[in-house]
């Protein structure tokens, strides 16, 4: 039988929300505008229906949060060149280096937390830990 039981998958349900959560509060933007950055970093030019749809807001919040990243010359809108009729949001220089700083400093975070909290074993057993759950996370897209 295994030792990974219900209750256990809803206490690292819990875990990583709360991680996340946590690591969230330390940003310089709200997570949702980080997050945003990201999948246009990740993504490319992106329209804001496109953006919200991947965000899963509603388009005139995605829309107010375009004009927020944008008031802070962390994206630009452009004319779409496969539909003159409509933009896309393309991420800036500045917004770029954002998102890597971001992930950077998160990333720093974790290794701090990390070391000055676990012993020898659970280190190594932490290090093994990104690509447990992407198997996870494979299998959960694949269902």
């Amino acid at each position: 039988m295994s030792e990974f039981t219900l209750e256990s998958a809803d206490r690292l349900r819990r875990s990583v929300g709360d991680m996340v959560r946590t690591i969230q509060q330390g940003e310089g933007l709200p997570g949702g505008l980080i997050e945003t950055l990201g999948f246009l970093l990740r993504e490319g030019p992106q329209s804001i229906a496109q953006l919200a749809r991947l965000r899963r807001i509603r388009h005139q919040s995605m829309s107010s949060a375009v004009a927020d990243l944008e008031a802070r010359h962390l994206v630009v809108r452009s004319p779409d060149p496969a539909d003159g009729r409509s933009v896309i949001v393309v991420l800036t220089d500045e917004g770029a280096a954002m998102v890597e700083k971001s992930r950077a400093d998160r990333s720093t975070a974790i290794l701090r937390a990390a070391e000055s909290s676990l012993t020898a074993d659970e280190l190594a057993a932490l290090s093994r830990t990104a690509e447990i759950f992407d198997k996870v996370r494979i299998a959960l897209a694949a269902s």
